[in-house]
C-alpha cells in the first residue's frame, strides 16, 4: 500500500510541473513575442508589417536585404492595419499583443476541435478541464517549435488553424469552406497545398476548383486591386529571390532538415529554382503513395480517429520534403502529434504501460531524435526524427487499417 502511495503522489507531481510548464510556457512566448518586436532590429513580423507598407505606398515589398518578405501577398494586405501601430514601445506592444492572441487562439482551437473531434470532447469550461494535462503534454512535445514561432512573430499557427479547418470542413462536406480554408493556408506560405491531395480519399474534387479560384483571388486579384504592380513583383521574387533561397539549403547544412535540403548539402547540390520545385512535388507525391496505398478508398467508411491520421500522416510529408530549416516550420507536426498523443492514450487505457506497445516505443524514440536534433542543429538528427515520425504514421495507418482501432 505504501508503495501505492508514493507511486501516486509522484504521479501528481509530475501531473504538477506538466501543468506549471505549460500554463507558463504559454504566458513566456507572449512576453517574449512583445519584447523581440520592441527589439530596434525588430522579428519576422517587423518584417510583414514593413513590407505591408511598402506595398500599399506602391513600393516592391521583396526587396528588403535583411528579413527578406518571401511570401504571396495575402499576409502583407490583411496585417496592413497594424501598420499604423508601429509609432512607439506601447502601439507595438499592443501589435505583438493582438498577432500573439490571434495566434493562441489558431492555436488552441486547433487543438480542442481536434479532440472534440476525435473523442467527442466537451466544449468551453469543461473541456479544457478535462484535457487539460493532454494539451500540456502536447506544449511540451512542440515548446522549441512554439517558442521559436512567438520570438520571431511568425505566422505558423495560423497556417496551422487554416489546415485544421481545411480538415473539419472535408468531414462534413463542405467543399467551398474546405477550400477557403486550404487557399489561405496555402496563401500564406505555398506547402500547404500539398493538402489538396488528401480530397482523393473523399471524392471531393470539386474542392480542387475552389480551392483555385480562391487561390487566385487571394494571391493575384486581391493584391492587385490594390497595386497594379503586383504581377511584377512576384516575377522580381522569382526571378531575383528564389536563386538566393535555393542556394541556402546547401550554405545552411544539415539546419536545413528537410530530404531536399539534406540531400542539397550532401552532394552540394545548387538547384535551378523550376528544377528544385519539381523535384520537391516528385517527392512529397513519392510520400504519399504509401499513405493512399494503404488507406485507398476505405477511408470514407473508416471512424473519425483513421480520418485523422491519415490526414496527419499526410501533413508529416510537409516538412520532409519542403526545404526548410527554422523551427518553427515544425509547428504543423501539432496535428501528427495530435494523432500519435490520442494513440499512445488508448494504448495506456488497453494495456496500461505504452512501454508494451512496439508501435508507442517507436513514437516516443522519433519524437525524442526529434528533439535532441533540435539542440544539435548542425546534426542530421532532427531529419531523421521526422522520417522515424512518417513511416510510424504509416505503420500506425497499417495498424488501423479495418479495424479502426490500435
Amino acid at each position: 500500500m505504501m508503495c501505492v502511495g508514493r507511486t501516486r503522489r509522484l504521479g501528481q507531481i509530475v501531473r504538477f510541473i506538466i501543468l506549471f510548464f505549460g500554463i507558463a510556457s504559454i504566458i513566456l512566448f507572449f512576453y517574449q513575442s512583445i519584447r523581440n518586436h520592441n527589439y530596434v532590429g525588430g522579428n519576422d513580423l517587423t518584417s510583414y508589417l514593413r513590407a505591408s507598407s511598402w506595398f500599399f505606398s506602391g513600393e516592391n515589398p521583396y526587396t528588403a536585404k535583411v528579413r527578406r518578405y518571401i511570401y504571396p501577398l495575402l499576409l502583407i494586405v490583411v496585417s496592413y492595419p497594424f501598420t499604423f501601430l508601429q509609432s512607439g514601445y506601447l502601439s507595438k506592444s499592443f501589435t505583438a499583443a493582438c498577432w500573439s492572441l490571434l495566434s493562441y487562439s489558431a492555436f488552441f482551437l486547433t487543438i480542442f476541435a481536434s479532440l472534440r473531434y476525435l473523442n467527442g470532447v466537451q466544449a468551453g469550461k469543461v473541456g479544457i478541464q478535462q484535457n487539460l494535462l493532454f494539451v500540456s503534454v502536447l506544449i511540451l512535445l512542440v515548446h522549441p517549435f512554439l517558442q521559436d514561432e512567438f520570438l520571431n512573430g511568425q505566422v505558423n499557427l495560423f497556417v496551422l488553424g487554416c489546415t485544421a479547418g481545411y480538415f473539419f470542413m472535408l468531414q462534413r462536406r463542405r467543399s467551398v469552406w474546405a477550400a477557403l480554408f486550404l487557399a489561405v493556408a496555402t496563401s500564406l506560405k505555398i506547402a500547404p497545398g500539398l493538402y489538396l491531395l488528401f480530397v482523393v480519399f473523399g471524392y471531393q474534387y470539386r474542392t480542387v476548383i475552389y480551392f483555385l479560384l480562391f487561390v487566385v483571388l487571394f494571391t493575384v486579384a486581391i493584391p492587385c486591386l490594390i497595386n497594379n504592380e503586383s504581377l511584377a513583383y512576384y516575377r522580381y521574387f522569382i526571378t531575383e529571390v528564389m536563386p538566393q533561397i535555393t542556394g541556402s539549403d546547401f550554405e545552411g547544412g544539415f539546419k536545413s532538415f528537410s530530404l531536399i535540403s539534406t540531400v542539397s548539402y550532401v552532394w552540394g547540390i545548387h538547384w535551378y529554382p523550376p528544377l528544385k520545385i519539381a523535384a520537391v512535388g516528385i517527392l512529397a507525391l513519392g510520400l504519399f503513395v504509401p499513405v493512399l496505398f494503404i488507406t485507398g478508398r476505405t477511408l470514407d467508411r473508416a471512424n473519425g480517429f483513421s480520418k485523422f491520421a491519415t490526414f496527419a500522416a499526410v501533413v508529416s510529408i510537409i516538412p520532409l520534403t519542403f526545404p526548410m530549416s527554422e523551427s518553427h516550420h515544425l509547428l504543423i507536426l501539432t496535428i501528427p502529434f495530435l494523432a500519435i498523443m490520442v494513440y499512445w492514450r488508448q494504448v495506456w487505457k488497453t494495456t496500461n504501460s505504452f512501454w508494451r506497445n512496439r508501435l508507442s516505443v517507436w513514437f516516443f524514440v522519433s519524437l525524442a531524435i526529434l528533439h535532441i536534433g533540435q539542440g544539435l542543429k548542425p546534426t542530421p538528427l532532427r531529419l531523421l526524427g521526422l522520417i522515424g515520425i512518417f513511416i510510424g504514421m504509416v505503420m500506425l495507418l497499417s495498424k488501423l487499417k479495418g479495424s479502426g482501432r490500435p
